[in-house]
C-alpha cells in the first residue's frame, strides 16, 4: 500500500537527501526494486476535507487496507459510518456497516483507525469545522 505521502520521501531519497524524521511518508525505493520492506504499511489513514466544493463529498475520514475501507463522515449535523469490502465491491456501492457478517471486521478497522489518527496527532475535534465556510457569490 503506497500513499501520495511517499512521493516527498521517494523523491529525497533518491537524490541521497536525508529523510527528516517528521515526515509521515516512506520512500517507494526499495517497492521499485522489488522488494517489500517487513514492516511496510497495511493500512493508510485519510482525510477528506474539501466541503463544499467541486465534488460535493462531505468532510469524512477513514483507514484503507487491500480489502476494506472504514469512513466516518462527521459533519455537524452528519454523522455516519461506511464499510466497504474492496474485493466483494470493488466500486465501493454497497456499505456493510452494521452488517453481523462484517462486525469483526468493523471492530478491527475502528482500532486500527483509532491507532492511526493517535500516532498521526490528528486533532479532535476536527479544526477545519470551527472555520466559516465560503458563501457563494449571488449572480
Amino acid at each position: 500500500m503506497v500513499s501520495n505521502l511517499d512521493f516527498a520521501e521517494t523523491f529525497l531519497d533518491a537524490a541521497g537527501v536525508p529523510i527528516p524524521a517528521e515526515m509521515q511518508g516512506r520512500s517507494l525505493k526499495p517497492l521499485l526494486k522489488g522488494e517489500t520492506p517487513a514492516d511496510w504499511r497495511k493500512s493508510f489513514y485519510y482525510h477528506y476535507y474539501e466541503y463544499p466544493g467541486p465534488h460535493a463529498v462531505r468532510r469524512h475520514y477513514g483507514v484503507v487496507t487491500d480489502r476494506h475501507k472504514l469512513v466516518h463522515f462527521y459533519e455537524t449535523g452528519v454523522d455516519y459510518w461506511e464499510l466497504f469490502d474492496r474485493k466483494a465491491d470493488p466500486n465501493e456501492l454497497t456499505s456493510f456497516y452494521d452488517k453481523p457478517e462484517y462486525a469483526g471486521v468493523q471492530k478491527e478497522l475502528k482500532a486500527e483507525l483509532d491507532r492511526l489518527r493517535k500516532e498521526l496527532k490528528v486533532p479532535d475535534p476536527d479544526p477545519v469545522e470551527t472555520l466559516p465556510r465560503k458563501k457563494k457569490d449571488k449572480k
